[in-house]
């Protein structure tokens, strides 16, 4: 049976407060009143970004207030599920395990059972409308990674590549969504542009992703969200116009 009334938050302002009011300050009127409010990306958008962000990151200190807030706002336990599943591939079985240990309370407590959750096998998508970039990757899998690792090769292409991808549990906008939000939270520049290129392909508009680096900036650092930028801008500069 669902828990009356679970708690949404593991800190209340209060709590930030009795330690920083200053960051409290900040938390309402920069995170709350302004980031939130922006009109570059929907809510929808927003959480998927920040649940990426702090699932990538393992941040388990606001897991429970974001992942209780999509709930609440129309994000379906089916898509958080997805979205744990895909980010397992780029940040590890074990920082998403993380995010695993709070979730599985929050649908304890909200009556989230195995009939709102992803099949295992469903039918999979078309790989050539869920990657249209496939001959690109399938070159450079074989060209530079199975020389090295034919065991990363294989793993790329099946599971990741022929089978987590092609899951249609997530729209591949939200996807690709997910992905560049985890590598930029994560640092993992280096094959930014290439997820950038499919992103794009997929709906993602070069506003959206100027917004996208403004919001990862307060939950993973703004370092990470200023490295992004330079390859963001470099990207474009190289597309015609």
């Amino acid at each position: 049976m669902p828990t009356p009334n679970p708690p949404h938050s593991a800190l209340s302002p209060a709590d930030v407060a009795s330690v920083s009011p200053v960051l409290a300050a900040y938390t309402k009127h920069k995170i709350v009143e302004e980031l939130w409010q922006r009109p570059g990306l929907s809510n929808k958008d927003r959480y998927l970004i920040t649940l990426s962000t702090l699932i990538a990151r393992g941040q388990t200190a606001g897991m429970l207030h974001y992942f209780n807030g999509a709930l609440d706002d129309g994000v379906t336990p089916a898509e958080i599920s997805e979205i744990v599943a895909h980010l397992a591939f780029y940040a590890g079985w074990p920082t998403v395990f993380a995010a695993v240990t709070v979730l599985k309370d929050i649908f304890a407590q909200r009556g989230i059972a195995a009939d709102q959750l992803p099949e295992i096998a469903p039918a999979l998508l078309s790989l050539d409308d869920a990657i249209p970039d496939e001959a690109v990757r399938v070159g450079f899998i074989g060209e530079v990674v199975a020389p090295v690792s034919p065991a990363l090769q294989h793993f790329t292409d099946e599971p990741l590549y022929h089978r987590v991808w092609l899951r249609p549990g997530l729209a591949m906008r939200d996807r690709n969504l997910v992905t560049v939000s985890a590598l930029i939270a994560l640092g993992q520049l280096e094959f930014l542009v290439f997820y950038l290129g499919r992103a794009v392909e997929k709906g993602i508009t070069k506003e959206q992703l100027g917004e996208l680096i403004g919001h990862i900036a307060f939950y993973a650092g703004w370092p990470f969200a200023m490295s992004a930028t330079g390859v963001v801008k470099r990207f474009f500069a190289g597309r015609p116009t």
